[in-house]
């Protein structure tokens, strides 16, 4: 059984938010990710947020602004672009590090890579522990069943791609949230190597329920489609979205 709002199933919309729930957070609206010749470049955020006023009534009206962070930037650009990250979170280990082409990929790091955590924006962005530079975007879906489910409010994030065909002009096709892996791999082509089996095993709750997932990698961003390995019950829209600085493919069919 559903209930939604409307005359179509498919055409219904979440309502918008109250601004009595913002409670001071600035929440995401949606996410465009930005690409150039090579691949990802950095992230444009439409960004919402309850106007604040003096005394108890605040500016009843909410705030709309962009802002955008790119590959490179460092924490203080990204501290005044989004403000402070609601928790920091420090790696303990790089299980993708082995797929960098980096010649020093198994040289042990004297310092840990660390992670600002948005919680109401759904996005990760991690910095790397020598440079302090922006290294890698994770968008999350909060998709059910996930290990992350309802920590993340859910990245609405838009990838335009560039797609060539033989015998005709090139056309502008776009991933979204909502896309399936299914789909994904016919626009950007079906990976050629084995994926990773994310076992979270390092995590701080090891009694994970629901199992290992698997990452996929295509042009630099790397997919985890969820029930990749429970079969086609479930649709299979991508649970996690990372954006990494090095080109490399991780993955293979499934």
């Amino acid at each position: 059984m559903y209930i939604y709002s409307g005359n179509s199933l498919q055409d219904t919309k979440a309502p918008v938010m109250p601004l009595s729930c913002f409670l001071g957070n600035v929440y995401a609206e949606s996410v465009d990710v930005l690409r150039d010749g090579t691949g990802p470049s950095g992230l444009r955020l439409r960004l919402l947020a309850a106007g604040c006023g003096p005394g108890l009534l605040a500016d009843a009206k909410m705030r709309v602004f962009e802002r955008s962070v790119y590959f490179g930037d460092s924490c203080q650009d990204v501290l005044s672009m989004l403000g402070s990250p609601h928790k920091i979170f420090y790696k303990s280990e790089d299980k993708m590090k082995i797929h960098s082409p980096s010649p020093h990929k198994q040289v042990p790091s004297k310092c840990n890579d660390y992670f600002f955590n948005y919680f109401t924006l759904g996005v990760d962005i991690l910095f790397d522990a020598n440079t302090h530079k922006v290294k890698k975007f994770v968008l999350h879906t909060n998709y059910p069943g996930h290990y992350n489910f309802n920590i993340y409010h859910r990245c609405e994030f838009k990838i335009p791609l560039a797609i060539k065909k033989e015998n005709a002009d090139g056309q502008t096709e776009t991933c979204t949230t909502y896309s399936k892996w299914d789909n994904i791999q016919e626009l950007l082509g079906h990976p050629v190597e084995k994926p990773v089996v994310l076992h979270r095993s390092s995590s701080p709750n090891n009694t994970n329920p629901f199992g290992s997932t698997f990452c996929f990698g295509l042009q630099r961003m790397i997919f985890e489609p969820a029930g990749a390995n429970r079969g086609h019950r479930l649709q299979r829209e991508a649970q996690t979205l990372s954006l990494d600085t090095w080109s490399q493919e991780l993955s293979s069919n499934t």
